[in-house]
C-alpha cells in the first residue's frame, strides 16, 4: 500500500525558514529537505489562501472555479459576493482517491461544509462553521472529548495578543495530533492536514521569536510522520516577505479620479454604530484571521448577508453595513493584493484597461523602486468559463509590496502596515521525501501540478479539465 501524508503549512517558504534551518532551529525539516526533493511552489495569482487553496486541491485556475479572491466583484451588478457556493463545485483530487483508498482530509481552507467522502473530512479555518465541520458527524465529539478540537481561536491578536498565541498554538498542537491519530486509528492511505493559522503567526510577526516557536512545534510534529513507509508531502498555498512598503490602490484609484463614493466611510460608519470594537465584540467566537476594517472594500460594499464569514485582507470577519459607491462615477475599484475591476465598456473598456495597466507598470514607491513586476490583462493570467467575473486587470506585485484595499486616508504609500509584518508572495514551499520520491531539486513547480502528480503517484487517472502537469521528475 502506497501511503501518502500532506502537510499544507498555510503561507509557508524558504525565505523564512531557510535561516532557521541554516541555523539548526528545525532539524526535522532540515533532514526532510536534505534527503528529499524541494522547490519554490508557484502559486496562482493573487497569492492569497482563496483562491490558492481550491486551486491546489482540484488542479484548475481561478478562471475555471470562479474563485478570485475572498470576495469577488461584480462591476456589471454592483456588487461584491462571497463565492463561498462555488467551494463544491469542482472535484477535489482526493475525491478520486477516496474511490479506491482510504482517505482522510483535516483542516483545508476553503472546505466548509464538509464533504462526505473518505472516512474522515474536516473543514477548516478561517471560513469554517464552529460546528458541524466534520463527516462523518459524530466525529466531532470524537475529536472535541479527546483533543479539545476546535477549528478557529476564540481571541483576537490585536486586543489579546498573548492569549490569542497561546491559543494559535494549541490549534496547531491539536491540529498534528488528530491527523496522527486519524491516519493510524482510521488506517489511512492518504492524509491531507493542512495548518492555516501559522499564515496569522508569519503576518503579524515574520520572523520574530513567536513565530519561531511555533514552527519548532511544528518541526516536533513532523518527526510523528517521518517514517521509512511513508511519503511525506509539505507544501503551502503562498509564500511571504517581510513588509517594506504598503500600497492603497484604491486610495491612487480615488485620487486619480476612477473611483468615488456617495460618502465619507468612516463617518458614516461611525453614525450608524459600526466600529470595529463593536465588530470584535459581537464576532468574538469567529476566526480572527486579520482584523476587521470598516474602510475595506468588502466593510462597505458586501451586505450582512454575504459578508458575514468574510477574512478581509485588512480586516477581521467583517459585517458591512453600507453601499456607498458611486457606481456612475466609478470607473475602476480594487480588492487587495492584485486584481482589480473595471466599471466601463465599449472602447472606454480598452483604453482605461491600457491607461491604468501602463500607470501601474510604470508606478514606483517613493524610494523608487517598482510595485509590480508584471501588471497582466486578466485572460492572460486565467482560461476556463468565468470570463465575465475574473479581474481585468491582475498586478503580479514586487515581493515586500503589500496592495491593501483601504479607503480612508490619504497616504498612497506607507512604509508600514498597521497590524502586519509579512506579506504574502507567489514562491511558496514544496518538499517530499520517502520511498517514491528523489532527492535534489525540482524548478517551476506549480501549485497546480500537485493534484495530478499526486492523483498518478497514487495510480489514479487523472482528469483532462486539470491545468497542472505531472511532474515525473520528482519520482525515483
Amino acid at each position: 500500500m502506497t501511503r501518502t501524508v500532506v502537510i499544507g503549512l498555510d503561507g509557508a517558504g524558504f525565505e523564512l525558514l531557510e535561516p532557521w534551518i541554516e541555523a539548526g532551529e528545525l532539524p526535522v525539516l532540515e533532514r526532510i529537505v536534505e534527503q528529499g526533493v524541494t522547490g519554490e511552489l508557484q502559486s496562482m495569482l493573487p497569492p492569497v489562501t482563496s483562491p490558492n487553496w481550491k486551486a491546489y486541491a482540484t488542479g484548475k485556475n481561478p478562471g475555471k472555479l470562479g474563485i478570485f479572491w475572498w470576495y469577488n466583484i461584480d462591476t456589471a451588478n454592483q456588487r461584491v459576493y462571497l463565492p463561498a457556493e462555488r467551494y463544491h463545485d469542482h472535484a477535489e483530487y482526493w475525491d478520486r482517491l477516496a474511490e479506491q483508498e482510504r482517505v482522510g482530509v483535516l483542516g483545508v481552507p476553503t472546505t466548509y461544509p464538509p464533504k462526505s467522502i473518505g472516512e474522515a473530512y474536516i473543514s477548516g479555518a478561517p471560513d469554517a462553521d464552529t460546528t458541524g465541520f466534520t463527516t462523518p458527524a459524530e466525529l466531532e465529539n470524537e475529536l472535541q472529548e479527546g483533543f479539545d478540537y476546535r477549528v478557529t481561536i476564540r481571541r483576537s491578536l490585536e486586543s489579546e495578543t498573548d492569549a490569542a498565541y497561546e491559543e494559535i498554538l494549541d490549534r496547531i498542537g491539536s491540529q498534528f495530533q488528530v491527523g496522527k491519530y486519524l491516519l493510524d486509528s482510521r488506517d489511512l492511505s492518504f492524509l491531507q492536514l493542512s495548518s492555516f493559522y501559522i499564515n496569522v503567526l508569519h503576518h503579524h510577526f515574520w520572523d520574530d521569536e513567536r513565530t519561531l516557536r511555533a514552527w519548532k512545534q511544528i518541526d516536533d510534529h513532523l518527526a510523528s510522520f517521518l517514517t521509512d513507509e511513508t511519503n511525506l508531502v509539505l507544501m503551502s498555498d503562498h509564500g511571504h516577505a517581510e513588509i517594506q512598503t504598503v500600497f492603497y490602490i484604491n486610495r491612487w484609484l480615488k485620487q486619480e479620479g476612477y473611483l468615488s463614493f456617495d460618502t465619507d466611510v468612516s463617518s458614516t460608519l461611525h453614525q450608524a454604530g459600526v466600529t470595529a470594537d463593536r465588530i470584535n465584540e459581537t464576532l468574538a467566537d469567529v476566526d480572527s484571521y486579520v482584523p476587521f476594517d470598516p474602510q475595506s472594500i468588502a466593510g462597505q460594499l458586501v451586505p450582512d448577508s454575504l459578508i458575514n464569514r468574510l477574512p478581509n485582507s485588512e480586516g477581521n470577519v467583517g459585517r458591512g453595513k453600507l453601499d456607498t459607491a458611486n457606481w456612475e462615477q466609478t470607473a475602476a475599484i480594487a480588492s487587495a493584493q492584485g486584481p482589480l475591476y473595471l466599471n466601463v465598456t465599449g472602447s472606454q473598456y480598452d483604453s482605461l484597461r491600457e491607461k491604468l495597466i501602463t500607470k501601474l507598470e510604470r508606478m514606483t514607491t517613493p524610494d523608487g523602486h517598482p510595485i509590480a513586476q508584471e501588471v497582466y490583462r486578466g485572460e492572460n493570467v486565467y482560461s476556463g468559463t468565468c470570463t465575465e467575473e475574473w479581474p481585468d486587470i491582475v498586478i503580479d506585485k514586487e515581493p515586500y509590496i503589500h496592495i491593501s484595499d483601504k479607503l480612508g486616508g490619504d497616504e498612497i504609500f506607507t512604509h508600514e502596515h498597521e497590524m502586519w509584518r509579512g506579506v504574502n508572495t507567489r514562491s511558496g514551499l514544496f518538499a517530499a521525501t520517502g520511498p517514491m520520491f528523489t532527492t535534489g531539486t525540482i524548478d517551476d513547480i506549480s501549485i497546480l501540478d500537485l493534484a495530478p502528480t499526486l492523483l498518478h503517484a497514487h495510480d489514479c487517472s487523472v482528469p483532462s479539465d486539470m491545468d497542472g502537469r505531472i511532474r515525473e521528475t520528482i519520482f525515483t
